[in-house]
């Protein structure tokens, strides 16, 4: 066995022909890819220039009350315990939403959502408050 090499170096040469092939590959693999994204498109508007102002639309003021199942009063956020039987504090927050209705010239409505297991004394409580509020309308929805 000859472990020895012949004294002719083997010359080791790159190949350029599959280099080349390599390069246009990838130099197409990114101008696909490239065009893929999408630019930004031009939206066209035209803003518009000393136009009449139209006539104010009337947006009622509605207060949604809702009667929990426990006795608990909910006024947009503001929470009313069932110890608070005369809810002084509902009486006040309607009133100073019902200025504000008064002020924009607008409606101004009162619906009570009561809970289907809500008493109905609570239900009365919260009438008499819309009364002493001066509400003149209050209608009823049924709970969600």
């Amino acid at each position: 066995m000859n472990l020895t090499r012949n004294q002719e170096e083997v010359k080791l040469e790159l190949q350029i022909a599959p280099l080349i092939d390599v390069v246009f590959l990838l130099l197409i693999y990114f101008m696909v890819t490239a065009s893929l994204i999408k630019k930004e498109g031009d939206i066209s508007f035209v803003l518009p220039a000393n136009v009449a102002q139209e006539e104010m639309v009337v947006v009622p003021v509605e207060v949604l009350i809702e009667v929990m199942s426990d006795g608990v009063v909910e006024l947009e956020g503001l929470r009313f315990q069932q110890a608070d039987r005369d809810l002084k504090n509902l009486v006040v927050q309607v009133m100073g939403l019902r200025q504000i209705a008064r002020s924009q010239q607008s409606p101004f409505f009162v619906n009570i959502v009561p809970h289907q297991d809500a008493r109905h004394w609570r239900i009365i409580d919260v009438m008499d408050a819309c009364a002493a509020a001066g509400v003149e309308s209050l209608s009823f929805s049924k709970a969600l």
